[in-house]
């Protein structure tokens, strides 16, 4: 009878730790899975700052180059006018020669010189409000360049992070798939094929065009039926495109 008790002891105490064992491996999985996704959560948001930098520095590129071509049309502008006042003027000093006494044709040749002289102050005034213009959208172009600068590095900071919290994982074989697209600024693709089709975060799978190796990509992301794969920059043995097929 003592036995029998101290087995009923000893099988409450296994069941006791077994149980205590799996609350806390669920406890640090599901600690797992939020500190992942808020780092997904991250990189997404960095991300789409990233692109909408970009979208805005190409913007104000495009306008400075509007801002130098109207510049450089002031520009020709002003020289057409001092080429015209120069003209006027050598017009102006063959008249005084020989009009000496026809001061009203004189003050009809000096009106229009005084005209000539206020456009070019005009376009001169204009000149240097557009250098003003060029100069304040250099500076903000340069801001906007540090921005992304700062943004890029961010999200490099990200995915160096992401692979140090996910865990090991294999996936089943014979998974067979398509390269839907490429993004070559990012290193990385999407594919045709996902969760449903065997695809986990972290799984590996090895690129070829007609049986010829091109290199290795890394599950970043799984939908049902689409993933997202980091180039593993390391393996490549030839360009990667889209249509290429991937196995593991």
């Amino acid at each position: 009878m003592f036995i029998g008790r101290l087995l009923s002891l000893v099988l409450f105490a296994g069941v006791t730790v077994s149980a205590v064992f799996g609350w806390l491996i669920v406890k640090q999985k599901n600690q797992f899975k939020t500190d992942y996704f808020r780092t997904a959560e991250e990189l997404k948001k960095t991300s789409e700052q990233l692109e909408e930098s970009k979208v805005l520095l190409e913007r104000t590129t495009k306008h400075l180059e509007e801002v130098k071509a109207e510049l450089a049309q002031e520009k020709e502008r002003a020289q057409k006018l001092d080429s015209d006042l120069k003209e006027t003027q050598s017009q102006l000093a063959d008249l005084q020669q020989k009009s000496a006494n026809s001061s009203s044709l004189v003050d009809q040749h000096k009106s229009e010189l005084d005209s000539l002289t206020a456009k070019l102050e005009e376009e001169k005034k204009a000149n240097q409000e557009a250098s003003e213009k060029i100069e304040n959208l250099v500076k903000e172009k340069l801001a906007l360049e540090e921005s992304l600068a700062k943004a890029t590095n961010e999200l490099n900071r990200l995915k160096q992070a992401s692979p140090a919290v996910a865990r090991a994982v294999s996936m089943r074989t014979g998974i067979r798939g398509k390269i839907v697209s490429v993004n070559r600024n990012w290193n990385f693709v999407v594919l045709n094929i996902g969760e449903k089709d065997g695809l986990v975060e972290n799984g590996e799978l090895e690129v070829f065009r007609n049986k010829q190796f091109l290199g290795k990509i890394k599950i970043v992301s799984t939908e049902p039926s689409t993933a997202v794969a980091d180039i593993v920059m390391d393996s490549l043995k030839g360009n990667i495109q889209p249509g290429d097929d991937v196995i593991n």
